[in-house]
């Protein structure tokens, strides 16, 4: 029996190239957003531990204007911070519906060439089923029997 050819099986492998393209797009800016909310998650951890050491026994006025600078300065990095994950937030929503359009691309190449396979292996189990009962029926007899 002949193997299946498919004959969109080049632009299956195009689209299926596309799908992990954007799958790889897709991962990197869900790493993005995660390093963002790690870094943000630092920032409020920094800004509680030193809020707490402001008013720490043995701290004197100095002490206590720097701890307020730096949470001031914390403040700052936590709203950019915020800024940038709402950025990527949006980057990473953009690249997962464009992931999900590429599969949905591939997909459909990919069940049309499925149920093409089923339709020429069916095909070729007939032909092969109707020469078999054809040459089943062409067998001569032989001697001495009927």
């Amino acid at each position: 029996m002949k193997r299946f050819a498919f004959k969109l099986e080049k632009l299956l492998e195009l689209r299926a190239y596309h799908e992990r393209r954007a799958e790889l797009v897709l991962a990197q800016k869900a790493g993005r957003k995660a390093l963002l909310e790690g870094r943000l998650q630092a920032v409020a951890e920094s800004k509680a531990k030193a809020s707490r050491d402001m008013f720490a026994p043995g701290r004197d006025l100095a002490d206590y204007r720097a701890s307020e600078f730096y949470i001031k300065r914390l403040d700052l990095e936590r709203d950019r911070l915020v800024g940038e994950l709402v950025v990527a937030e949006a980057e990473l929503e953009k690249a997962r519906l464009e992931y999900v359009e590429r599969h949905r691309d591939r997909e459909a190449i990919g069940k049309l060439k499925e149920r093409r396979q089923a339709e020429y292996y069916r095909a070729a189990e007939r032909a092969e089923t109707k020469s078999l009962d054809d040459l089943a029926r062409r067998k001569p007899v032989e001697a001495g029997g009927y």
